[in-house]
């Protein structure tokens, strides 16, 4: 069920499954996923590419791969990453060429955590805030909780696994809505079947 939401101009609605599905959120703590999600690599605004390359002294010995080796070629524009276009990661050896040496947890992070840095400028966003997502003004659970997420279905909410991240990325006023409308949802005041329309009418009565 798709929501309005007004806090966020590039945002328009927010699909209410973030509040309902759930995920072992404690990643570091797993020891049954493997890192799956890191299997495919990322998409990485262009932004953070530029970040990541100007470190690349630091955080090429720190991966063990050359920075030639992180990206694809190919630059796909897209009006809803910040910079309007992205690149993609490469994989190597069946994970994201970012995965840690040790086999588990980003190696972007884990450099981040090393170095005392904040991760958020070049860490990719689609990363940590996975796994929401958001497309075409609508923010949505990533795709994989649903297709071959191997912790989906245990934990907090996608929504509350990923809270703190989304403020970081959209701001308090689109906290607020969404904490709102979670508590709607938990309260069983949305059922599933209603439309966008319906509560846009609701609202404004």
């Amino acid at each position: 069920m798709l929501l309005p939401i007004h806090a966020v101009p590039a945002l328009h609605s927010v699909d209410s499954e973030i509040f309902t599905l759930r995920y072992y959120q404690a990643c570091m703590q797993c020891t049954f996923c493997s890192d799956s999600c890191c299997q495919y690599g990322c998409d990485v605004n262009s932004g953070e590419r530029d970040q990541l390359l100007a470190m690349k002294a630091e955080l090429e010995p720190f991966l063990g791969i050359p920075s030639s080796e992180w990206f694809k070629p190919e630059v796909y524009e897209d009006p809803e990453y910040p910079t309007g276009k992205f690149v993609r990661s490469n994989t190597r050896k069946g994970a994201c060429v970012f995965l840690s040496k040790s086999g588990r947890g980003c190696g972007i992070h884990a450099f981040a955590l090393a170095t005392g840095r904040d991760y958020h400028p070049f860490k990719p966003m689609v990363c940590w805030l996975f796994p929401i997502c958001w497309d075409k003004g609508v923010m949505r659970p990533n795709s994989d909780v649903k297709d071959d997420l191997v912790c989906a279905g245990t934990g907090p909410s996608l929504y509350d696994g990923a809270r703190d991240e989304l403020r970081i990325a959209f701001g308090d006023a689109l906290i607020a809505e969404l904490d709102a409308l979670k508590a709607k949802v938990d309260a069983g005041q949305l059922a599933v079947s209603q439309t966008v329309r319906a509560v846009l009418a609701e609202e404004t009565a």
